[in-house]
């Protein structure tokens, strides 16, 4: 068995931070959306961002595994939140990877690849929305 875990503390009327992995100190609050500061993390990003780098963790560790060379790795993930009988839900999160190939011959375990990040990723298999995970092998110059 694993535990992780993350303080938050708030003091007053200073803004609330948070520390976890050695990171210390960074300050958390509502999306400006709902009011919030736009240099602050808020909680609905790192819920987005953590089923993003998870995925892209997993898809790493199997690329490393098959010996599949990746030059470079970028994503575009994005939560979509709706009003739902239940209150304000996330109803689903989509994650979109370009990845640029060391050695372009490989680029047919990339499906294989992909679908086993999305299949082993922890944090996307624990959230009770869908989440869908699209990558497209682009040359260098197509980034």
């Amino acid at each position: 068995m694993e535990v992780f875990t993350n303080t938050v503390e708030k003091i007053g009327t200073e803004p609330a931070k948070t520390a976890m992995s050695g990171v210390h100190d960074i300050e958390v609050g509502a999306p400006k959306c709902y009011g919030g500061s736009p240099d602050a993390l808020n909680p609905e990003e790192m819920f987005v961002a953590s089923i993003n780098s998870c995925i892209m963790l997993v898809f790493y560790h199997f690329a490393d595994k098959y010996k599949v060379g990746i030059s470079s790795y970028s994503t575009e993930a994005a939560g979509t939140v709706e009003k739902t009988k239940n209150g304000l839900r996330f109803t689903s999160v989509s994650v979109g990877a370009k990845v640029v190939l060391c050695d372009e011959s490989q680029a047919e375990r990339i499906e294989e690849i992909a679908q086993l990040a999305e299949k082993y990723c922890l944090v996307s298999g624990s959230v009770a929305c869908p989440v869908s995970y699209e990558v497209k092998v682009v040359d260098e110059t197509n980034k």
